[in-house]
């Protein structure tokens, strides 16, 4: 499909919702918040919409600049949907919690908002700022355990003879001095650092959903604090779970990712952010508009890395560090993005 069928159909998807028609394709950072923002500039070719629809894949990013985007979205138009086609993950599925409704098709998926710290003395490392809490938590409950078992063993073996104070007595002095220089590993600056870490994505998220109201009591919490891993997959019926409203797209929308093809289904590097929609006034003609956008047709599929939801070790909500180019927002090779495979 051409990029001027493309326009057409998201033409046709912006008459339906009276929305802004965006994609965004990438890793969530201030580069991409700047793109979104000129995305926005309303002109006689794309003039300001009541709705705005975000077409997002990301593998995550900044939470700073994803706290930016859903913000800038929920009070610039009067409804905000997001639709993932694909992967969003991390920092995207932050932003989708701003949203007032939410769209994913069938293979998509959200993940945990569970933040990657930098590790001390290790080039490009990052670790799940939740190991030391779980660590925390397991020792807790080893700790108790063992203490039960040598109470118990004390009761058992003396035959009555022991009082219950007495064993528990023994028992606690056996467990603390046999689970001590394992809790000594454990340093407690570290632990307050990660969980006031771990509070910024929750602190941004109950924000979102305050204006949103999509998401259901408790999931800002979920998404922080109960799945296992960072890349734990969160497909549609999971999202049903945490969100009031999780539709299916209809068949413009899924004919318009079809021609979008790799641009919607891989994340790009650098982002791709661009609006689709166009409409034709006395000073605009839309096939030279299209004429346009096939000269900036020049944005290679390039696989990005990987960009969770990092956060420095001295506060600062950082991406993966591989940037992207400071190139401006271009449809990219969306006449050839039909051929590509999902």
């Amino acid at each position: 499909m051409s990029s001027t069928d493309i326009i057409a159909l998201a033409n046709t998807i912006s008459a339906e919702r009276n929305a802004a028609v965006i994609v965004y394709s990438g890793r969530i950072d201030t580069e991409g918040f700047g793109k979104l923002l000129e995305a926005l500039q309303i002109s006689e070719a794309q003039p300001q919409r009541e709705n705005v629809l975000l077409i997002l894949t990301t593998n995550g990013g900044l939470a700073n600049a994803a706290y930016q985007i859903a913000r800038l979205l929920q009070q610039s138009f009067t409804k905000f949907e997001v639709f993932v086609p694909s992967y969003c993950k991390s920092a995207g599925t932050l932003i989708t919690l701003g949203a007032h409704s939410l769209i994913m098709e069938v293979i998509a998926e959200l993940g945990p908002l569970d933040v990657q710290l930098f590790q001390k003395d290790e080039i490009g490392q990052r670790r799940s700022g939740l190991i030391l809490r779980n660590a925390f938590d397991g020792l807790s409950q080893e700790t108790m355990q063992t203490f039960e078992k040598i109470m118990l063993g004390i009761k058992i073996a003396s035959v009555g003879t022991v009082s219950f104070e007495t064993a528990s007595r023994i028992a606690a002095a056996i467990a603390s001095q046999v689970m001590a220089p394992v809790y000594a590993q454990i340093s407690p600056e570290a632990l307050g650092n990660d969980l006031r870490d771990l509070n910024v994505a929750t602190q941004y998220g109950q924000r979102l959903v305050a204006d949103g109201k999509n998401a259901k009591p408790g999931a800002v919490e979920a998404l922080v604090h109960s799945y296992p891993a960072h890349d734990f997959i969160i497909d549609g019926e999971e999202a049903k779970l945490l969100f009031e409203s999780v539709e299916s797209p209809d068949v413009n929308l899924s004919k318009l990712m079809q021609s979008l093809g790799s641009l919607v289904y891989s994340v790009q590097n650098p982002q791709l952010v661009i609006r689709l929609d166009r409409e034709k006034g006395e000073n605009t003609d839309e096939s030279k508009v299209t004429e346009e956008d096939e000269k900036s047709l020049s944005i290679k599929a390039e696989p990005a890395e990987n960009s969770d939801l990092v956060v420095g070790r001295e506060g600062e909500r950082q991406c993966d560090p591989t940037r992207g180019s400071s190139s401006e927002s271009r449809i990219g090779e969306l006449s050839k993005g039909g051929n590509a495979e999902a």
